[in-house]
């Protein structure tokens, strides 16, 4: 089966009869114009207490048979400020619940083990006429890497006539490609908190930190606070310094985040951005790294660069002083764009270490890392909530377990 989810907004089925031609057999069409598909909130329920099962009851957990029992899913997007729009990027992250908590090796970098013997390979489709080349190759590369990490092909569906089928395949990011720029209009640093978990985030913690070291000079906005949106864009235009700090979900930002992007407009200032995530590697974290580099340039904003820190997904079990010294080095390096409005660059790279796994790193993880992480700190939770038993559970496939 080859199935078909339109997450556009506008409903437009005129191209439907084009992408048919470029296929064999008749595609299962799912239109989701006006269906709800709420953000991933982080909570690994899916994982930890109904595993293969998203605890919400949105349109969304209605479409995961469908993309399950697909040889081939091909998902038509819209773009907004030069990526994905947060729908199509709520569906990715929402698509987690595939796969298992457990982590394996590949590349030298972590991946998700697979919960499912096969997976559908993805074929996107979105308009380039608002984006630049560079906003264009960053989006193909992140949905390239999408698919990489969701265990399938991926392929890029180009209008025409015909219509073509276009491999995706890997290239480097085009990350690091910006100029980072100082910027000392203002002493207060807004600092937009990215986390959609409702409470005991890594990002919550780090940034408590942050506020107690500051003295004054940081306003932390949470953006579970929709209501607060609206005021916030508008606040944006005279904002001098700016940062996103946020956890990476699926090579890029929580789909929440990106909707607030959109509604934001270009105005002088400095914005800059930090990503913590659960894996070491800040690799995972380069395809966003670009976005972001060509976002700062179509807001006009200078650029004050980008942390990545990995292997934040710890910090919760460590007692009190252990979490002092993960985070400090965090916390100082944000204090510097709090004074100059943008990081140092040898504090990105000492936080950015290591950028992927060597050899004698994966033969540790291998040996003993995948045990701690897989056996223990996983097995332990799944015991917990009473879910173990269920851990290799595939509710969204034909075929039995």
């Amino acid at each position: 089966m080859i199935t078909l989810f339109d997450l556009r907004s506008k409903e437009d089925t005129s191209l439907y009869a084009d992408i048919q031609a470029c296929y064999s057999e008749p595609l299962n069409i799912v239109p989701l114009f006006d269906k709800t598909l709420q953000p991933c909130i982080g909570c690994w329920d899916c994982w930890l207490k109904t595993p293969g099962v998203c605890f919400m009851k949105d349109d969304m957990v209605s479409l995961y048979a469908d993309y399950m029992q697909s040889r081939n899913v091909i998902i038509l997007m819209d773009t907004a400020q030069g990526f994905i729009n947060h729908r199509a990027k709520a569906f990715i992250d929402r698509s987690i619940v595939h796969y298992l908590p457990y982590i394996e090796l590949i590349q030298g970098e972590c991946h998700h083990v697979a919960r499912y013997k096969t997976y559908p390979d993805l074929t996107f489709y979105f308009d380039s006429a608002n984006l630049s080349d560079k906003e264009e190759q960053v989006i193909e590369d992140y949905l390239y890497r999408t698919a990489f990490h969701y265990k399938g092909k991926g392929f890029r569906l180009l209008p025409g006539k015909p219509y073509t089928v276009k491999p995706l395949a890997h290239r480097k990011p085009k990350n690091k490609s910006l100029q980072i720029q100082a910027f000392k209009t203002s002493d207060t640093l807004i600092i937009y908190n990215g986390s959609p978990r409702r409470a005991n985030s890594n990002s919550g913690i780090i940034l408590e930190a942050l506020m107690r070291a500051a003295h004054g000079h940081v306003e932390i906005r949470d953006l579970k606070k929709k209501d607060l949106w609206e005021t916030w864009q508008a606040t944006f235009a005279t904002d001098q310094k700016v940062m996103f700090f946020l956890p990476l979900y699926v090579h890029a930002m929580p789909s929440h985040v990106m909707a607030f992007i959109e509604g934001l407009k270009p105005s002088e200032g400095s914005l800059s951005f930090f990503i913590q995530s659960g894996f070491p590697e800040s690799s995972q974290s380069y395809f966003l790294e670009a976005y972001f580099e060509l976002l700062a340039q179509r807001l006009q904003r200078h650029y004050g660069g980008t942390a990545i820190k990995g292997g934040m997904e710890g910090l919760q079990m460590r007692p009190a002083p252990g979490q002092v010294n993960m985070v400090r080095p965090l916390v100082k390096a944000i204090q510097t764009v709090i004074e100059h409005g943008a990081f140092n660059e040898e504090e990105l790279t000492r936080l950015a270490t290591p950028v992927r796994f060597g050899l004698i790193m994966r033969v540790l993880f291998r040996l003993i890392g995948a045990r701690l992480m897989n056996r223990f700190f996983w097995n332990m939770k799944l015991k917990k909530n009473n879910a173990y038993a269920m851990r290799f559970n595939r509710p969204h496939s034909s075929k039995t377990p």
